[in-house]
Order: structure tokens, then sequence, then C-alpha cells
């Protein structure tokens, strides 16, 4: 019969009270290609850029003339909100399905977040997480749990 010892202990402890975390490890994109992507949608007069929480909050001003924040993921690059000419948003009854369907239940304060939705969910082992659900595809881009 093998022990573990305590390093290996703690190691294995550790590794299974990290978070899952399923967002593409990739290079995330700085300020002033998130602006200039911006631009290149037909924004104008950018007037600043934050990053929060993995995405771009783009300053600027729509075609007519209304100051809107746009959304960028700024890992892909991808501008999630406002919706661009051809891309479909997902609703709310859309995104409770692809939360049911990957096994999440109990969805709490589903809402709109730095151009993700995000809500508190339960997981199919009784576990309360924070979930980040891809506008578009639906995809579950963060698992965290619940603060």
């Amino acid at each position: 019969m093998k022990t573990l010892t305590l390093a290996a202990s703690l190691s294995l402890s550790l590794a299974l009270a990290v978070p899952a975390v399923h967002a593409q490890a990739a290079t995330p994109i700085g300020m002033e290609q998130a602006t200039r992507t911006a631009q290149q949608a037909g924004y104008g007069a950018v007037r600043g850029a934050e990053l929060d929480d993995g995405v771009w909050e783009v300053l600027a001003s729509a075609a007519d003339g209304r100051r809107v924040t746009v959304h960028i993921d700024a890992a892909t690059g991808e501008i999630l909100s406002p919706a661009q000419p051809g891309q479909r948003q997902l609703g709310i009854e859309e995104v409770m399905q692809r939360l049911a369907a990957a096994g999440y239940t109990d969805v709490k304060e589903l809402e709109r977040d730095d151009g993700f939705w995000a809500a508190e969910v339960r997981t199919s082992m009784g576990f309360e997480r924070d979930v980040r659900v891809h506008p578009i595809t639906g995809a579950v881009d963060v698992e965290r749990w619940d603060d």
C-alpha cells in the first residue's frame, strides 16, 4: 500500500480546490487593437477604452452620433456587443436552454455583463458557481466559485 507524501497530498488538495476555467487560452489583444477593431466596425470618435474581466469596453460613437460602449473580447478580438450586422445575439430563453443542456440548474441573476451573459448556477454535483456565457454561441466561457 502506498501513502501520499505531505507535498503530494497538498498538491492534490489544491488541484481539487481550483475552480474550472473554460476560457480560451489566447494572447489578449491590446487597447490599440481593440480601438482599431471598433473603428473598423464603423464606430467613430473613440474616447477611451478599459479592460474589464477580459473584455475591452471601448467608448465610442455610433453612426448616428449616439455614445455607445463596444464590448470586445480581449482573447479573440470579437465584438460581443452591440450586435454587428449579420450577428444574432442570444436571448434569455436561449441562454437558459444552453445552461440546462450543459447540466446547470437553479439559474439565478441572469444578466448581461461586459458583453457576456452572467449567471449564478448550480452544477450537477450541487456546487454553486458563477458562469459567463458567450452572447452569440451560448458556450460557457468561464466557470468559477460563486462569491
